[in-house]
């Protein structure tokens, strides 16, 4: 198996799009319904700050891909900086990976019902089962 890429990856806007808002749009889907739900039309302040804080990150994306053309992320804008500035930068990301996965199948598992006892082990299973999809499945989903 060979694994190789090259520089620079680009995708496009289209596919660009729908990269950002599986990563950040997602999220905010969850809070404002949270919020609707929880508080009702007054929570229309929570949601508009949670609307600009989504704006104001995705402007961050696109002064990152522009100033940034080879790929990284925070990982490159932050080297200029400091090396391990950097390095927390990314550890921050892959954290915050992690634990969306583990809330996500959290929440997954406990929508479709599974008893209490058997919970943790099915969100376990259904990360594994995830990983194993995404490994040996859709290699080109992105192409």
């Amino acid at each position: 198996m060979e694994i190789g890429t090259h520089r620079p990856r680009n995708v496009g806007w289209a596919r660009a799009a729908a990269l950002l808002y599986g990563d950040w749009g997602t999220s905010k889907a969850y809070v404002i319904g949270l919020a609707f739900v929880a508080a009702g039309f007054s929570s229309f302040p929570i949601i508009l700050a949670v609307c600009v804080l989504t704006g104001l990150v995705g402007y961050n994306y696109i002064i990152v891909c522009k100033h940034f053309p080879d790929g990284g992320g925070v990982y490159s804008s932050a080297r200029e900086q400091s090396r391990v500035l950097a390095v927390l930068g990314s550890l921050l990301l892959l954290a915050d990976f992690i634990v969306t996965a583990a809330m996500s199948c959290w929440d997954a598992m406990s929508y479709f019902g599974v008893h209490a006892g058997y919970l943790k082990l099915a969100t376990i299973g259904f990360i594994l089962l995830i990983g194993f999809i995404n490994y040996f499945g859709p290699k080109h989903s992105g192409s």
